[in-house]
């Protein structure tokens, strides 16, 4: 029961980290990126929603189960 609301949050938490990473890669203007970092922004950029989504929902299934 704790487990998934730990795992639940802690998805929320990194799909935020995700948006921040990708976006702070999609500004940066700097000299060119390692193409596995340039890789890893854009994926991070696409994939943060459904990642909050995913948290959520788990937090979702836990809180009416225990109802």
């Amino acid at each position: 029961m704790k487990t998934d609301r730990i795992i639940g949050k802690g998805l929320i938490a990194l799909g935020i980290a995700m948006l921040f990473f990708g976006a702070s890669l999609f500004s940066y203007s700097g000299k060119p990126l390692d193409p596995i970092i340039s890789t890893i922004g854009k994926y991070s950029f696409l994939l943060w929603i459904p990642t909050i989504v995913l948290g959520i929902t788990i937090l979702n299934i836990k809180w009416k189960k225990k109802s």
